[in-house]
């Protein structure tokens, strides 16, 4: 077994077929092939069965699935793909969504063994509907076979505050009398439209007839509140004629960790080590310790006990995160 260079180590391959190390060893969830190789027991992943492996047997490469990724996977079926997720986020969550009853008793069946995976009886154009048991996510995954699907994947996108969304384009369920290559550019336009990064296009034949994997980013910004003993770092930002914590977007395929740094560096000069990360919906927002200050930097910086009057944002917003900084920090 030979790990996928793409998958980060999640996904291995041997002989052109791919696999996935079982989370249930013993446990088929669709009669896949089971393989024991050095002690450990891997799952054929049938690109014949699965749009997620067939992007990857496409030549498919951004692929953002990792270890603990938080997953939103729209149209979950019985769980032939959201079972590989699985196996592949073992320390993270999958939300499987479903809308047809017959194809959810089989999802639950199959997420009976696996802890990490959470059915949900939903309708995807309803991102609300399932708020009480979501929570905010790294990735949307979405394969439902109706119209407006990139629209749908950009909606939960923004709902649970997903950086990265795959949607698996149908072009038939779009329109069955348009050019396949005419919907999928169509979707792509919509998607930057949305406010979105298109990373990766990649049709699925000869595995499904007219159908594309379209990869997604949306764009985010980071910002750290870099704290040394109980004051915090900020920085006065000329044109917004107020005082900010450091930040600024995040560089696709860059970290939030590794964002908050480099902006931090870049706009005061101050080198921080990361403690802690938290989602606050728009951006994310890291928890640090401020380090030695090693350049000049692009703006005036000051380390403050308390806000200034002055302010670029809102108040209650840093009143709230400043208090968690400073319990992650010196907890």
């Amino acid at each position: 077994m030979e790990p996928l260079e793409v998958s980060h180590g999640a996904v291995f391959s041997e002989r052109g077929n791919l696999y996935t190390i079982s989370r249930c060893p013993g446990v088929r969830v669709y009669g896949e092939r089971l393989v024991n190789s050095g002690g450990t027991e891997y799952r054929e992943w049938n690109p014949a069965r699965s749009k997620l492996s067939a992007y990857l047997k496409c030549g498919g490469r951004s692929f953002p699935f990792r270890d603990d990724s938080k997953v939103l996977y729209l149209g979950a079926a019985s769980g032939t793909t959201s079972s590989h997720v699985s196996d592949i986020c073992r320390n993270g969550k999958v939300f499987c969504v479903e809308f047809a009853p017959r194809s959810f008793r089989d999802l639950v069946k199959t997420t009976e063994r696996r802890d990490n995976m959470i059915p949900i009886l939903g309708d995807a154009t309803k991102p609300e509907e399932y708020a009480f048991v979501v929570e905010n996510v790294d990735i949307v995954y979405a394969d439902v076979a109706q119209k407006r699907q990139a629209d749908i994947l950009i909606d939960n996108m923004e709902r649970y505050c997903a950086r990265y969304g795959m949607v698996s384009i149908k072009a038939r369920s779009e329109d069955v009398t348009a050019d396949p290559d005419e919907v999928f550019e169509s979707s792509v336009r919509r998607i930057k439209e949305r406010g979105c990064r298109v990373l990766e296009v990649v049709k699925l034949e000869p595995y499904e007839k007219a159908h594309a994997m379209i990869v997604v980013e949306k764009l985010r910004t980071a910002y750290c509140v870099a704290m040394k003993d109980k004051k915090f770092l900020m920085v006065h930002n000329t044109k917004r004629n107020g005082w900010e914590m450091p930040g600024g977007k995040i560089e696709s395929g860059e970290s939030i960790e590794d964002a908050a740094k480099r902006e931090c560096l870049e706009e005061s000069g101050y080198e921080v080590t990361v403690v802690a990360k938290r989602n606050i919906g728009y951006c994310d927002v890291c928890a640090c310790v401020l380090g030695e200050k090693v350049s000049d930097g692009e703006m005036e910086s000051e380390l403050f006990s308390e806000l200034p009057d002055d302010l670029s944002f809102d108040t209650d917003e840093y009143k709230d995160v400043i208090a968690w900084a400073r319990t992650c920090v010196n907890p």
